[in-house]
């Protein structure tokens, strides 16, 4: 068993479950009553969302299963990448539209999960 890859599923997990439950009452719901925003643009934005709530989900699950059952390095590179990638996104986001990082806090759900990532997968 890897402890590191371990913690990156445990990471997911909680960043789903957030995602699903939090985000739904924060982002999706008030999205789909937003009275302005025409249906194209604002059914493609929650199609997106449920887009995100797969991937966490399959992140979740792609590393309990190098953690627990079977060491997969290309799985491991491959989840770690997207978890990195998503935080590089955030970030330029930010950076670019003059954000307040607190405002879009994605970048610390998905930090931990890709250090956590990367220390599994030097730890093998």
């Amino acid at each position: 068993m890897n402890g590191f890859l371990l913690a990156a599923a445990v990471a997911s997990l909680i960043v789903f479950l957030a995602h699903l439950f939090w985000g739904g009452y924060e982002v999706a719901k008030p999205l789909l009553n937003a009275p302005d925003i025409q249906e194209v643009p604002k059914l493609t934005a929650y199609y997106c969302w449920h887009i995100a709530t797969i991937l966490l989900f399959v992140m979740t699950c792609a590393y309990a299963y190098v953690a627990l059952l079977q060491p997969d390095i290309p799985l491991t590179v491959a989840v770690t990448s997207i978890a990195g990638a998503c935080v590089l996104l955030n970030i330029g986001l930010i950076a670019v539209r003059k954000l307040k990082p607190l405002d879009y806090p994605q970048w610390a759900f998905f930090i931990p999960i890709t250090v956590f990532g990367v220390l599994g997968l030097f730890s093998s």
